[in-house]
């Protein structure tokens, strides 16, 4: 069993994200809610390639829809997305 665990989105340092992959699927664990991926579940496959890939964005994703937060989520995620790009683009020459 492999075990994953990565900081949320959110602020709050008790809300973690742990992926446990198994033989039976992946066990994904967020806060105090649990969802499990079925090898049959078609997410499984997109689960596996975001693990080779060291991409957890997916799994959040997956859970937000899990959890009927889509568009909340998805606006939270580009904010973020756009707050660390901006961060990328800043040089010591810039100030």
């Amino acid at each position: 069993m492999n075990l994953v665990t990565v900081s949320a989105l959110k602020d709050d340092s008790h809300n973690r994200l742990a992926i446990f992959r198994s033989d039976s699927g992946i066990t994904l664990s967020f806060g105090e809610q649990t969802y499990f991926i079925e090898e049959t579940d078609p997410f499984h496959n997109i689960a596996l390639k975001a693990l080779e890939q060291d991409d957890h964005v997916p799994f959040y994703v997956e859970i937000a829809r899990r959890e009927g937060l889509g568009p909340e989520f998805r606006d939270a995620l580009t904010s973020k997305a756009e707050e660390l790009s901006r961060e990328d683009d800043w040089s010591p020459r810039d100030s």
